[in-house]
């Protein structure tokens, strides 16, 4: 009895009222809630190339315009738009000097990467949107993720529930002990991350993972019948919480 005692007083972390520190109890609050997602975020890029700037841009700019009119086709709002990121690089190939074993590199033209993010909410049209970009001209797909429209507020409302488990536990530690709880001094949060799912990348042509890929032409014949299991998005939180204790 004398050893489950003492691994109690461990457990929550009660000190004594000797030389002013004041008894305390530490506990760990947590709480977590499953919802629903109503959002799929939509992370796309365009890459083209050409011997020159202004060809691989033109080439860009009419995929990019594709993907722009199936947007609308699918109703989805220009705030729901957004290009991120627009770069263009040269392209570089390593070719032999006559007469010689050397190689040097020589300008073999110019890349263009559009990428652009598409808020979908119509969760029922994910895999037709997706095949729909493609047919666009979209040939790398660089993360597809879920949410909700309100996951600030169902957060908010699991880090209450988190407070109160913890505010719990420590009351019963107290009563355990003949002691009653008093308020809590010290308080430390453990973030949870948000949910999505990532999402390979490629030439967008089946063939694999794009790595090195010199060319990005049309892509090939794609597959329509994807599916997605969107699920539930899963939100956590963690506090620690020092409690005053008074006799």
């Amino acid at each position: 009895m004398k050893t489950i005692f003492f691994l109690l007083l461990l457990s929550v972390a009660v000190c004594a009222q000797s030389g002013g520190v004041p008894a305390a109890v530490a506990v760990v609050g947590e709480a977590d809630m499953r919802i629903a997602p109503d959002e799929v975020y939509f992370t796309l890029e365009v890459i083209t190339s050409g011997n020159e700037v202004a060809a691989a841009k033109r080439a860009s700019d009419l995929a990019v315009g594709r993907l722009v009119a199936a947007t609308r086709a699918f109703k989805i709002s220009e705030e729901d738009v957004r290009t991120e990121s627009f770069t263009v690089s040269p392209k570089y190939s390593s070719v032999k000097r006559p007469g010689t074993t050397r190689e040097e590199r020589v300008l073999a033209g110019y890349e263009v990467t559009n990428r652009t993010h598409v808020t979908l909410r119509d969760l029922k049209r994910i895999d037709e949107f997706l095949s729909r970009a493609i047919e666009a001209g979209v040939n790398r797909v660089v993360s597809i993720d879920i949410g909700h429209s309100e996951y600030d507020k169902f957060q908010a409302q699991t880090r209450a529930m988190a407070v109160k488990n913890a505010e719990e536990k420590a009351r019963a530690y107290a009563q355990q002990l003949g002691l009653t709880l008093g308020k809590a001094y010290i308080i430390r949060e453990e973030e949870a991350d948000r949910p999505g799912y990532e999402v390979g990348y490629g030439s967008g042509n089946g063939n694999g993972s794009g790595q090195g890929d010199t060319e990005y032409g049309a892509p090939a014949a794609f597959d329509r019948a994807i599916t997605f299991s969107l699920g539930r998005i899963e939100l956590a939180e963690k506090i620690y919480v020092t409690f005053e204790l008074r006799r």
